[in-house]
């Protein structure tokens, strides 16, 4: 495995990004965990931001709750939330978590802004094409602790690994 994302289907969601007092906000949309492994590379956050963005794993309520269906992000009217999420990578050895196939820090930034500004785009594109309002796209603070608030219809999540 060399990347790991979750994804939580949201009513809103808040992200403190500077551990102080600025917090970005999304609506109903998609926050997507990411942590980046040792053989992590730019080919596979590709895969995973298309994945995320193309692929029919999200619930689509319909605004009176009377439907739900499976749709792709992409073509919805739903914000996203990336936040990097190194703990992800953590496997259990006796009582104790251990982090040791984590990517360094400089390089699973860069993973993580490629994987931010991709999805940003695919968002951004499609919106474009169809003439709808361009969804919020927050990304949060690669190395930094975050405090995280979240409403959501159901625990509509998804583990992908890649």
């Amino acid at each position: 495995m060399a990347m790991r994302v979750v994804l939580q289907s949201v009513e809103r969601a808040s992200l403190l990004v500077d551990n102080v007092d600025k917090w970005v906000d999304i609506k109903r949309g998609i926050v997507v965990f990411v942590s980046f492994l040792k053989e992590a590379n730019q080919e596979i956050a590709l895969k995973a931001a298309n994945d995320v963005c193309k692929a029919k794993i999200f619930p689509h309520v319909a605004d009176d709750l009377s439907r739900l269906r499976a749709a792709p992000l992409l073509g919805e009217d739903w914000d996203v939330m990336i936040i990097p999420q190194a703990t992800l990578a953590g496997k259990i050895k006796g009582k104790q978590a251990q982090y040791h196939a984590q990517y360094n820090k400089e390089e699973g930034e860069k993973l993580y802004q490629f994987f931010c500004e991709t999805v940003r785009n695919l968002v951004e594109a499609q919106q474009r094409e169809e003439g709808q309002r361009t969804p919020v796209v927050q990304c949060g603070t690669y190395g930094n602790r975050q405090g995280l608030r979240t409403e959501s219809l159901g625990p509509f999540t998804h583990s992908l690994d890649y």
